[in-house]
């Protein structure tokens, strides 16, 4: 192998924050732009390999500045696009794994605009810093059109750097394929190979001995290859670098590698031009990122924001049965939505000085999109929702009749009608409180139903009055997209309980008094104990450094005499040999006394540590299933050295395998990962699993995304121990050196899950769990509404499929996302209450249509892990 050329492309890497204020980012990479401008235009009468080329990085920094700048501006980036100087990367921003496949679809919505209002070409998406790609989005990118995918990771607290520079073709769920570089940094070309400081022997001397590295290790068979080149005082958010002087005189002189200036396109293409890529490598699973661990530092604002992002199906769907669109304020809260899911988190210096108002001004923006995200889509939902449901019953509904604060309403709550959906694909058993008849009072643009604690912890916002009622529940089954009309039906407290245990007629459940964690839990119907050998479910484990004054940076390798050189990245690796920690139960535990409720027996157990931290886990057992669920709620302190909070699942027996939820596709962990990806901690969408050949688990989580298979791994994050039966959620940590908080601020974190044991693993019954915990249904008061029994909107034939509904912008059509996650072809037919259909036309994530109508009518057939996006065209 001998690198013969050395494609370079010119771009700032994009932090939303880190390095200024994130609002004040945009315009600043307003100035950037304008500066690449000039340099283009000054350059373009050298050599074709040395004229100056620029690529915008991510999508959202390009839109705005094509929203903002003047028409002569826009002229001149538009020319220098069409003649190969101007590039545009094709990517929204540099997402984390939180952002849900819903709404990363709803993001390419940004590439479209390019595309189409602008005429630009936007063909390879880019990811920088991140060290990881979810699985769900190949499928997509191929579906947009992209023709491959970079990623430049990041190797402090990530990927290790020997294992970058690597051609693959990355296979989807589906089995197609997309070309993907997993490249060098993006400080190579400024730290690393030495461009910009004007000394070409230093930088021959730095490329040599780059490449012999390269060349020792092996795995990079190709003659060309890929650097980035950021600004060296600024790589992030920093202003163009012109080497165009540099690189013609290079070349001038014979030195080799050919050095050619390039936009992300170009480079791309020329690395697919590479008659070596036939040998490149197919490399099939998730590429799951390492840095993930850092959106457990804002835990509270991480839970908000999951929750916020299921409601997007939820809304997408409501607007499709209107056929109205959808709400302008949904883009509003969307786009901050995926601020927060954005990789940025904070101030460069929000560990070293945390205090300072640079630092808290970043984290408050970064925490605020979760925030606004919440409120926005609150009002979004609540006014769609009782607009349908005014439709769909004909009568007045909540709010419609104003009634003074504090006083009862034309009828007793439990007397009145209420209009609920099913948002989801999935079968739903709705129970669920009935609360007080707002009538217009404060707040005004939240559904009624949704003012309470079941909805989430603390949301019943007036303790003081309004009361649910506490006689009364709304219970329905709902299929699949299913609606009805129902009245309160009368409860009575459910299941029993003593000191340390709760019971059902299917389960009985005891807790340990040593630690607070799940002891027993025992099929009543033949005596079994799920639990019998294991050590335990639930037990929180609280982690700190044996000796805290080494700091966070010991736990990645950066102390002692273990110092990263950014000039040299192969010395920027994770520690052989990490910091000790301490880990350790509460050793303050009072279990309390079994109590019946209307929702199922509960019982709660307090704790408490000594450095202040206190928690309560409240059990709860389902009273017509096996399903066990849980509310965690820690009373948290602010700590600043580096510490954890963990929560243990186990099971008992040998050899596990562990599967997880990583978007539409659920993955075995580890034989369904790309090489180089974290398997210490997964991200998951919806839930976790673990089997075992004597039983399974499976853990639906809303609020933690941070799985550790095997339990817990911060001391062996590149070897993790895959051998022990357990699931560790990490609840919150604050270990990251820079771009996270310091400490958790000293709040209430709640955090919720739904747990159930099997004999064996059912990949079916561990998605409608997960759905059946995550997925809020939609009620609205609809005082006098004639009850109506359950039916489906939409229905599919076979049940394992799962569909999400979108809306068109054209009347008698909306367009629809089905997932297959079975291993086989699945045939199925669309059938819709009151409608024909009249025929399916394929369409890419943004509806653009990707080929000629699947035929009249609506059966289809979807290939095993595939993902199919449809227009239905109605009758």
């Amino acid at each position: 192998m001998t690198i013969r050329e050395i494609r370079l492309v010119s771009h700032t890497h994009t932090d939303f924050g880190f390095t200024d204020y994130p609002d004040t980012v945009f315009r600043h990479h307003n100035r950037i732009i304008d500066r690449a401008i000039e340099v283009c235009e000054a350059e373009a009468g050298r050599d074709d390999a040395a004229q100056f080329r620029w690529t915008s990085e991510v999508a959202a920094i390009t839109e705005n500045w094509l929203r903002t700048a003047s028409s002569r501006q826009i002229d001149r980036f538009l020319a220098l696009h069409q003649q190969g100087k101007m590039g545009v990367g094709g990517m929204l921003v540099h997402w984390t794994p939180l952002v849900s496949p819903a709404n990363a679809a709803r993001s390419m919505r940004a590439i479209d605009r390019l595309r189409r209002e602008y005429g630009l070409t936007v063909d390879v998406a880019w990811q920088c810093d991140v060290n990881g790609l979810g699985w769900h989005w190949v499928d997509l990118l191929l579906d947009m059109g992209m023709k491959g995918m970079v990623l430049a990771p990041n190797p402090h607290r990530g990927m290790p750097f020997e294992t970058q520079q690597r051609m693959f073709n990355w296979q989807a769920p589906s089995g197609r394929t997309l070309p993907a570089l997993h490249g060098w940094h993006y400080s190579v070309g400024a730290w690393g190979f030495f461009l910009g400081d004007d000394d070409m022997n230093k930088t021959q001397a730095a490329i040599d001995r780059m490449l012999a590295n390269l060349k020792a290790r092996g795995g990079y068979e190709h003659e060309t290859i890929l650097c980035q080149v950021t600004n060296p005082a600024a790589i992030d958010n920093g202003f163009p670098t012109n080497i165009s002087a540099f690189v013609e005189r290079w070349n001038a002189e014979g030195r080799q590698p050919f050095l050619r200036l390039s936009t992300l396109d170009q480079a791309f293409d020329g690395l697919l031009a590479d008659p070596t890529m036939e040998r490149a490598p197919t490399w099939t699973g998730d590429w799951t990122d390492y840095w993930a661990d850092g959106v457990g530092s804002t835990a509270f604002e991480t839970a908000l924001a999951r929750e916020t992002e299921r409601h997007l199906p939820a809304l997408d769907l409501i607007a499709a049965l209107r056929e109205k669109g959808e709400h302008s304020l949904l883009d509003k809260a969307m786009t901050a939505l995926q601020f927060y899911d954005e990789h940025t988190w904070g101030a460069f210096c929000s560990v070293i000085v945390p205090d300072s108002p640079f630092s808290r001004s970043h984290l408050s923006w970064k925490t605020g999109r979760a925030f606004e995200s919440f409120a926005l889509t609150q009002e979004v939902l609540a006014d769609e929702a009782r607009d349908l449901a005014r439709e769909r019953t004909g009568v007045a509904v909540e709010n419609d009749i104003p009634i003074r604060r504090g006083t009862t309403g034309k009828m007793p709550v439990e007397e009145q009608s209420y209009w609920v959906l099913n948002p989801t694909s999935k079968p739903m058993r709705l129970r669920w409180p009935v609360t007080w008849d707002y009538g217009g009072a404060a707040p005004q643009t939240i559904l009624h139903a949704y003012l309470s604690d079941e909805y989430h912890q603390d949301m019943k916002v007036d303790q003081s009055g309004f009361a649910s009622s506490e006689t009364h529940l709304l219970s329905a089954d709902l299929p699949p997209f299913g609606e009805a009309i129902i009245k309160p039906t009368a409860a009575s407290p459910q299941g029993a309980g003593g000191a340390g245990w709760i019971e059902t007629a299917q389960t009985r459940l005891e807790i340990d008094p040593r630690d607070g964690s799940i002891a027993r839990l025992v099929r009543r119907s033949d005596g079994r104990d799920w639990l019998a050998g294991s050590e335990g479910l639930g037990r929180l484990v609280y982690e700190d450094l044996v000796d805290p004054s080494r700091g966070r940076a010991s736990i990645f390798g950066e102390t002692g005499e273990w110092q990263y050189d950014w000039s040299r990245l192969e010395t920027i690796a994770w520690p052989d040999t990490a910091p000790k920690f301490n880990r350790r139960t509460a050793p303050d535990v009072v279990v309390g006394q079994g109590r019946q409720t209307m929702f199922g027996p509960e019982i709660d157990v307090d704790l408490a540590w000594p450095h202040g931290d206190k928690a309560r886990i409240t059990y709860r057992l389902a009273p017509d299933t096996d399903r066990v669920d849980m509310r965690v709620s820690v009373d948290k302190i602010a700590v600043v050295d580096p510490e954890s909070m963990h929560l243990l699942f186990h099971v008992p027996g040998t050899d596990p395998q562990f599967e997880v939820d990583v978007g539409d596709q659920a993955i075995a962990v580890d034989s369904e990962q790309i090489p180089e990806s974290s398997r210490a901690w997964v991200t998951l969408q919806k839930y976790a699993a673990v089997a075992t050949k004597q039983s399974a688990l499976v853990v639906a989580s809303p609020d933690v995304p941070l799985v550790q298979p095997g339990g817990i791994h911060t001391d062996r994050a590149t070897r993790p121990d895959l051998s022990q039966p357990a699931l560790a959620f990490w609840l919150f940590n604050n270990h990251w050196d820079v771009n996270f908080a310091a400490a958790q601020t000293a709040q209430k974190l709640t955090f919720r899950f739904a747990l159930q044991l099997s004999d064996r693993h059912d990949p079916a019954a561990a998605r409608l769990l997960a759905e059946q915990a995550s997925m809020r249904p939609i009620i609205v008061r609809a005082y006098d509404a004639a009850p109506r029994a359950a039916t489906p909107l939409l229905t599919l034939s076979d049940p394992a499929l799962d569909m999400r509904i979108q809306p068109s912008d054209k009347p008698g059509r909306f367009m629809i996302t089905l997932i297959n996650p079975e291993d086989r072809e699945i045939m199925t037919t669309l059938s819709i209450a009151g409608k024909t259909i009249k025929s399916l036309q394929r369409v890419n994530p943004v509806g653009l249509p990707m080929g000629d109508d699947i035929g009249d009518g609506a059966s289809l057939s979807l290939q095993p892990r595939s993902t199919k996006r449809l227009t239905v065209l109605l009758d």
